[in-house]
């Protein structure tokens, strides 16, 4: 009887689970990254080289983007690296370079955890902590292609994403800036940027989400939609590093100003 009595509460518990996942949506709140747990098979998802780029050593990143096609990195057309990281003191960095993202300043130590090129260009890269993702990840994203998905990823961050999204494909919308785990803080500076912070288990999250044009611009002939985000969960006391992350990443993709898209 007991182990009935054990499994009843494990299917309640379960159930419960996922009926508050179903509230959480149903009631216009928009779930946030926890820690990722998704992994790429060095060798056969991707492979990892070094370079060496005006005096610093880097890492290149080659994926396999499906089929038999990998996407390389060429080292002779590598553009310069930052020269405004820092370089010592109590948050050293590394510099990996993969394709659409181009370079991605990681902690001291850290390793790749995930490397995705998809079929449309939408790119993933996950790095953890030497002690597991659950001690420290960051996951740099772009998406240049596929509207369902790009409007996904910024619904209940950007304005108009959610309402896009719920036309789209039937999906319940997200009051924006309404999140599982609660922001500890959010700015947005423009309609294209989002920044704000959480808590994710032991480590502070923050959080860079931005578009290439404003999403009120689909259709209206202004530009071509592209989303790209940066969400870097980090000890307590790393916040220097997580501001210069965020700030590399949005010179990289800058807000409201790429009519163009960004290249998958």
């Amino acid at each position: 009887m007991r182990r009935l009595g054990t499994f009843k509460l494990t299917v309640i518990v379960m159930l419960w689970s996922l009926c508050l996942s179903a509230l959480h949506a149903a009631t216009g709140v928009r779930e946030l990254r926890s820690t990722p747990d998704l992994r790429s098979a060095p060798d056969a998802d991707y492979a990892l080289r070094t370079a060496t780029v005006a005096g610093a050593t880097v890492t290149l990143v080659d994926v396999h983007a499906g089929g038999a096609d990998w996407v390389r990195v060429d080292p002779a057309a590598l553009p310069p690296v930052p020269s405004d990281a820092p370089a010592a003191g109590k948050s050293p960095l590394q510099w990996f370079y993969g394709a659409v993202i181009g370079w991605m300043p990681v902690p001291a130590g850290w390793r790749l955890q995930r490397a995705q090129i998809g079929m449309d260009g939408g790119t993933v890269y996950t790095y953890a902590s030497p002690d597991g993702a659950s001690a420290g990840w960051i996951t740099y994203t772009v998406i240049p292609a596929c509207l369902g998905c790009m409007l996904e990823e910024a619904a209940g961050l950007l304005p108009e994403a959610s309402e896009r999204l719920a036309a789209l494909t039937g999906a319940p919308e997200s009051n924006l800036g309404q999140t599982n785990p609660v922001m500890s803080w959010q700015s947005r500076p423009d309609e294209c940027t989002a920044l704000f912070r959480y808590r994710s288990g032991r480590l502070t999250v923050h959080a860079a989400v931005l578009s290439s044009v404003p999403i009120s611009a689909l259709g209206s002939g202004k530009g071509d939609l592209a989303v790209a985000d940066v969400y870097a969960a980090l000890p307590t006391g790393k916040s220097a590093a997580a501001d210069y992350l965020l700030g590399h990443f949005r010179q990289a993709f800058p807000a409201c100003h790429s009519p163009n898209g960004w290249p998958g």
